[in-house]
Parts: structure tokens; sequence; C-alpha cells
């Protein structure tokens, strides 16, 4: 009995030290989110797991190119921005209905993908970025801001945009190491099994 015990609370520890490690984990990729997703100049030189990360979620910002290519050239552009930045909140607001402990990983990758989309607002003016097509008239944030005679408030909302992302990134960080020290604290009772007669 006491060494099934002790083996519940070490589950219990080791449960606890993964889940902390992994919201270190967290912290650095923000860190060096912050760092490389400050100026165009630095997203040219990408920490691998950056790029890793950023690589994914291109394959969602294309895929929201084409979901939204069905409602106007505006829609078109704004699809791919505005579905990698949907795309993880839907899945985090999915989590909160469900009440999953990981919940703030898909809220710290709405942030992440938030603090990427504020570079390529930012790159309107000046096109530096490369993009898939190799064009620069392609740029969607260019063509965006452009259009709505806003090419000049472009550095302003890339500034609104990244500091949102920092905002939930360090939101989603908080909650995770709250839930998993809750957790290990009060860990949820087993509903007892049941056979029905």
């Amino acid at each position: 009995m006491l060494s099934s015990q002790i083996k519940r609370e070490n589950g219990k520890k080791t449960k606890l030290i993964i889940e902390l490690t992994f919201y270190c984990f967290l912290v650095y990729i923000f860190i060096l989110s912050i760092i490389s997703f400050q100026d165009v100049a630095h997203f040219f030189r990408l920490p691998t797991i950056i790029f890793v990360i950023r690589s994914i979620f291109l394959f969602i910002h294309e895929g929201g190119h084409f979901l939204f290519s069905f409602f106007g050239r505006t829609l078109h552009l704004l699809g791919g921005s505005f579905w990698q930045i949907v795309f993880p909140l839907l899945s985090f607001l999915l989590a909160v209905k469900e009440k999953s402990k990981i919940a703030p990983v898909p809220l710290f990758l709405t942030g992440f993908n938030l603090m990427d989309v504020s570079v390529y607002m930012r790159d309107a003016p000046f096109r530096h970025l490369p993009l898939i097509t190799r064009d620069s008239s392609t740029h969607d944030w260019w063509n965006l801001f452009r259009s709505w005679n806003m090419l000049d408030s472009a550095e302003t909302f890339a500034d609104i945009t990244f500091v949102l992302g920092i905002v939930l990134c360090i939101g989603a960080i908080g909650a995770g190491f709250f839930i998993a020290v809750e957790s290990y604290r009060h860990p949820p009772t087993p509903v007892p099994f049941e056979i029905e007669e």
C-alpha cells in the first residue's frame, strides 16, 4: 500500500517536472521569437526552432489564401495571415471548451503567429522579405495597405500586432505554469469504475 502511494507521488512529481520543463522551453521560444521578429533583418537569420515552427504555419498561411480565395481579392490576400492566427486560436477555444490542460499551447501559438504576421506587416513598405512567389508585387500586406491607402501606417499596425502577440504568449506561459502546479497540488479525483448490472 505504502509502495503504491510512493509510486503515485513519484509519478505526479515526474509529470509536474515534464510540464514545467515544457513551459520553460516555451519561454525560450518566446525570447527567441521576440529577438527574431523585432525587425526584418533578424528574419533572415532565424534560429532553427523558430524556422521549423514558421515553416509549419506557412502551410496554414497558404491554406488560408486558398480558403478565402472564393470571397474576393481582399479576403484572398488577408486570408493567409488571418487563418495563420485564427487556426491556433480556434484550437485554443476548443481546448478551453473541453477543459483541456493543453489550452495554453495553442494560445501561445496564436501569440507567436501574431508576432510573425507583424513582421510581414512591417515589411509592407519595403518588401524585403523573400516570398514563395519570388515576386514582391504579391506581398499580401503591401497590396492590402496600398489598397486601403494605409501604407504609411504599416509600422503602427505591426507594433500593435507584435505587442498583442507578446501579451498572448506571456498569458499562455503563465497559465501553463499555473495549470501544471495546480494539477499537481489538486489532482483530479479518479472516477470509480462501476459495472452496470
